[in-house]
């Protein structure tokens, strides 16, 4: 009597070159979109989303349908070629370019579709059905393009300016709504990107969609659940807005600092705990009145074998991206090999005579969240200064998209007028040599002068100064160019004065010369 031969469930030996590529693709993923959830609050909740990820594809586990393996193997190597390969060449673009959300977003695809491609492969469309959700669940952790953020951002907080304004007037409160500003006798307040509610809708969108899947919600609830969490956030942010502004109405613009943020966490709350609640009581409903039980019963545990091609595909996926990575540092190192220590200096605040000034959140957001201060100050002559001073960490941004932060540009969509452009000028503070570019505006007919600077923290090349640079907009050359050149962010710094009321660039040279020789100190190297 013939026997057929029963196969026999994979081992740990046969499992980890499958484990070992996907841990890899999925680094190559998580490091493209780490920076954009470590500096920007809008998406923190990123760091979150992957062990989210985990626990749902666990609980699908344990009541997973019986595996269909695909009779071959060809059409998903086929398939999975271009995303392994984007991934793979992807690296040593984006280390000199991390404030790209671009390769980001694309490689969050490819290492959701891998991913799939792998499950399909070892079980079928069963399978493919069956986890689907849990793995495309990541992709809510990619930040938007940053066209679409800042348009949906704009138009929120133009509706929720709006808005407030409406019931402040049906209050009985005095205000004025210039653009996203609500002018108030007790000063100016703002409806800045924090009350735009993009970020209790990205944290809302998420967390109605685990509770759906958590729960095992049919399309209907689910996309109930969506619509719920979108109207909460939406209705929340106006009248947190609505909230401060009478708070800044009766108490003054300072009070609203107070509660700014608690405010926020608060709408925060009250969206995730108000979808909570819906979910705990729709699926209490559905338990009560349903006569089956709301998941499917597990399957029978069948004995499932990896084939070898499989196993020799991921090893080589795992060792093509220990190349790319290991390949990518040595490349940036061999060109940074040369390059002196960094510079050691830091520019002190709070000066006797200074007085801050706050920076918003949209301003932070256009610079790509650097650290640093702006205040003011007036000189001997009486003429009134503002001074900013942001530093990038090393890896934060690109150079290119640094440079994009250019007074001519800046001042130019505040409504300033730019006369001409003077020489530039050379100021030694601190034992450290600044090179500033020197601008004069005009300011709805005052005179201003700027002292624009950005200096690299590391440079090869001594005499290459921020007034050589070129600051043009990131295109897609520039980009490949810095790369070519091994040329990767090593921490900048941006220093800025402005004066009014006076066209004597010489004189306010001296003036800001005598300012940075009080602020700029050097620092103890770690």
């Amino acid at each position: 009597m013939k026997t057929e031969a029963v196969p026999r469930a994979p081992s740990l030996q046969a499992l980890w070159p499958l484990a070992a590529a996907l841990a890899a693709i999925w680094w190559m993923t998580i490091r493209m979109l780490w920076t954009s959830w470590e500096i920007d609050p809008q998406y923190s909740y990123g760091f979150l989303v992957p062990i989210l990820c985990v626990a749902l594809f666990l609980q699908r586990w344990r009541d997973r349908p019986a595996p269909a393996p695909a009779p071959s193997l060809v059409p998903h190597a086929l398939l999975v070629l271009p995303p392994i390969f984007f991934l793979v060449g992807i690296q040593i673009f984006f280390e000199a370019n991390p404030e790209w959300r671009i390769p980001g977003m694309v490689g969050a695809f490819c290492a959701v579709g891998t991913t799939l491609l792998l499950i399909h492969a070892l079980g079928g469309r069963p399978w493919l059905r069956h986890f689907f959700f849990p793995v495309a669940f990541f992709l809510i952790a990619v930040p938007w393009p940053r066209n679409a953020e800042e348009a949906l951002m704009g138009f929120l907080m133009e509706k929720n300016a709006i808005a407030a304004l409406e019931v402040l007037h049906w209050c009985g409160y005095e205000a004025i709504r210039r653009g996203y500003l609500i002018a108030l006798p007790t000063g100016m307040i703002g409806v800045e990107e924090a009350c735009s509610g993009v970020r209790s809708l990205q944290s809302g969108l998420m967390a109605s969609l685990f509770f759906g899947e958590i729960f095992r919600f049919g399309l209907f609830a689910r996309a109930a659940l969506v619509f719920a969490a979108l109207s909460i956030a939406v209705i929340g942010n106006f009248l947190r807005a609505t909230a401060l502004s009478i708070l800044a109405s009766h108490q003054g613009t300072s009070a609203v600092a107070d509660w700014h943020d608690t405010a926020g966490f608060a709408i925060l709350a009250i969206t995730l705990g108000g979808l909570w609640l819906l979910a705990i009581g729709w699926h209490r409903w559905r338990t009560r009145h349903s006569t089956s039980p709301p998941l499917p019963p597990p399957a029978t545990e069948l004995p499932m074998a990896i084939p070898a091609s499989l196993r020799a595909a991921a090893l080589a996926v795992f060792a093509l991206s220990l190349v790319s990575l290991a390949g990518t540092e040595t490349w940036y190192r061999l060109h940074e090999r040369d390059i002196p220590p960094p510079s050691e200096w830091t520019v002190q605040q709070g000066l006797p005579g200074t007085k801050p000034v706050q920076i918003d959140d949209r301003t932070r957001r256009i610079l790509f969240f650097p650290e640093g201060f702006s205040e003011r100050f007036q000189d001997e002559t009486g003429h009134t200064w503002q001074f900013f001073y942001f530093r990038w960490p090393a890896g934060r941004s690109a150079v290119q998209a640094i440079n994009i932060h250019d007074p001519r540009t800046c001042l130019g969509s505040l409504g300033m007028e730019l006369v001409r452009q003077l020489p530039p000028v050379e100021i030694t503070a601190g034992g450290t040599r600044l090179p500033f570019r020197v601008f004069q505006f005009s300011d709805r007919g005052r005179p201003l002068v700027v002292f624009h600077s950005i200096i690299a923290d590391r440079h090869a090349d001594p005499e290459d100064t921020p007034m050589e640079q070129n600051p043009e907009t990131s295109s897609l050359q520039t980009r490949w160019q810095t790369v070519l050149r091994g040329q990767r962010n090593l921490g900048q710094r941006l220093l800025e004065a402005a004066v009014w009321d006076t066209d004597n660039a010489t004189q306010a040279a001296a003036t800001l010369q005598a300012f940075l020789d009080r602020s700029i100190i050097p620092s103890a190297r770690p």
